[in-house]
């Protein structure tokens, strides 16, 4: 038995901070992590390599688990990494309804294809086309403080960048790689979404990134991992229909295998790509596979496969 009176405070993880920024959508919040080895203050020891940096949209759904992968891989391969979360401040949530409009492309005359509800009508709760908006926050913005004020390390901002988002954050992923491709050295699209808005990405971004003349010193990878899909699924001899109906609704979209790998293909003939992988977890449905995208890409990255 214990005596005394136990003081119980919010779990936290050492060597993170956060902070709240702004822009014309709102607030976000901004979650920070830096390698165990430095100091409480993000200083590290002298001498020591600059790490590589993994951001991260929806990172109040993701932002732990990262640090989590980063810091088992800084234990066991001797990796550095700085991690930067970019999501909401909603405590009662893990997805914000405004990752909508922040993680979709604006449409070439304003309109949009609605997802459908339950009862096949489209939805009115929905809005799109901020991304641009959003990608210039992490760019001009979060970046500039994370680089220069927080963890002003030097070459820290010219090491290897990553970027992770799944589902609208794949949109999202592949909409970064496709309009500011040498912002990211490795962009990881999980269960990417291409067929939205009459696959926008696909018939009319994806066109003029490969016939812009650019030419990239240093392209980008492309991770596409995704999961299994409806067609996939057996109902099991004893599961109840009720039961095998929900999870195949939670399953990916019968159309997520043929989409990436034709992307696959497609950006694998493209120079301005350094190299493409794609990989099914057939066993995760369209949810669950966010962290086991998250961890094989965080992994590979950090390995220099990516």
């Amino acid at each position: 038995m214990i005596s005394k009176t136990i003081e119980v405070q919010p779990a936290t993880l050492p060597n993170t901070s956060q902070y709240v920024v702004s822009n014309s959508q709102g607030d976000f919040l901004v979650q920070v992590a830096w390698p165990l080895h430095w100091d409480a203050q993000g200083v590290p020891p002298t001498d020591d390599l600059a790490p590589q940096t993994l951001f991260l949209v929806d990172g109040n759904a993701y932002f732990f688990t990262a640090v989590d992968i980063t810091r088992r891989m800084e234990y066991l391969g001797n990796s550095r990494t700085v991690v930067v979360g970019i999501g909401y401040s909603n405590p009662s949530k893990v997805y914000d309804h405004r990752r909508g409009p922040d993680l979709t492309p604006a449409s070439v005359d304003g309109e949009y294809e609605m997802p459908l509800d339950k009862h096949g009508k489209s939805r009115t709760d929905l809005s799109f086309g901020k991304a641009l908006e959003h990608l210039d926050l992490i760019r001009y913005d979060i970046m500039d403080y994370v680089f220069d004020t927080l963890l002003p390390m030097p070459g820290l901002r010219n090491r290897r960048k990553a970027l992770f988002g799944h589902s609208y954050g794949g949109i999202f992923a592949l909409y970064t790689l496709f309009t500011a491709p040498a912002l990211f050295d490795t962009v990881i699209a999980a269960s990417p979404i291409t067929w939205w808005n009459r696959s926008f990405l696909t018939e009319v971004m994806e066109p003029a990134f490969r016939a812009n003349g650019q030419s990239l010193e240093s392209p980008p990878s492309l991770f596409l991992p995704y999961g299994g899909g409806k067609q996939d699924l057996v109902q099991q001899e004893d599961e109840a229909a009720e039961a095998f109906q929900k999870r195949r609704s939670s399953a990916e979209n019968e159309k997520m295998t043929e989409e990436v790998l034709a992307l696959a293909k497609r950006m694998r003939s493209c120079s301005k790509i350094r190299k493409v992988l794609t990989h099914q977890f057939v066993d995760e449905d369209h949810g669950s596979v966010a962290a086991t995208s998250l961890q094989m890409g965080v992994i590979k990255f950090l390995r220099q496969e990516i």
